[in-house]
């Protein structure tokens, strides 16, 4: 039973991330920069998920109850996170480092909080993935290879930023932490 309800859930999650960030209209279209990036970790999402339904038919390891149901409640808790973030960005989110002429600073909504919430949210939510079926090596993977490339993106998607909106976002980085959900501490005399 479980593993018809792991491998469904696995077909609709891998559907949804194929739509969202392929196929969904109404984007604006701006410059993208360092269009390697989005490659590099979809390709890295793949393998996490492709690994963890792996390991889950080839270690035959029994489930542990309360480690699946924090996957699943990571996941759940990840793509509403995630898809709020979106939300706030409305028409200018894009699943590439791409900044349009007439782009706003978003600093509202999950934004005030955090600087990259999609980011934070999808670190939970890939390491959700290998949590469901147990698929430990997964999940040591997901954090060994997929969230240093997340930082390397990080890194291109602050510098340009920093090129677009320069003191304003200058500014608010100094004001926001990038992917700790809280406002940075006031600096006191």
């Amino acid at each position: 039973m479980f593993t018809a309800i792991f491998l469904t859930f696995m077909l609709l999650m891998a559907v949804q991330r194929i739509y969202e960030t392929f196929f969904k209209k109404g984007r604006k279209k701006g410059a993208i920069v360092n269009k390697w990036t989005l490659a590099a970790l979809t390709i890295v999402h793949f393998i996490v998920g492709i690994g963890a339904i792996v390991e889950y038919f080839l270690i035959q390891r029994p489930l542990n109850p309360a480690i699946t149901c924090l996957g699943f409640g990571l996941y759940f808790f990840a793509l509403i996170g995630r898809n709020l973030a979106i939300r706030n960005l409305g028409e200018y989110h894009s699943p590439h480092i791409e900044i349009r002429d007439e782009h706003p600073l978003i600093k509202t909504g999950l934004y005030k909080y955090v600087r990259h919430p999609i980011y934070f949210f999808t670190i939970f939510e890939l390491c959700s993935v290998p949590l469901i079926p147990n698929s430990y090596y997964a999940f040591f993977f997901a954090i060994s290879a997929y969230v240093p490339l997340l930082f390397v993106r990080l890194f291109y998607e602050e510098k340009a930023m920093i090129e677009r909106f320069g003191e304003e976002y200058l500014q608010y980085k100094s004001e926001v932490w990038g992917l700790l959900p809280m406002k940075k501490a006031k600096n006191r005399k």
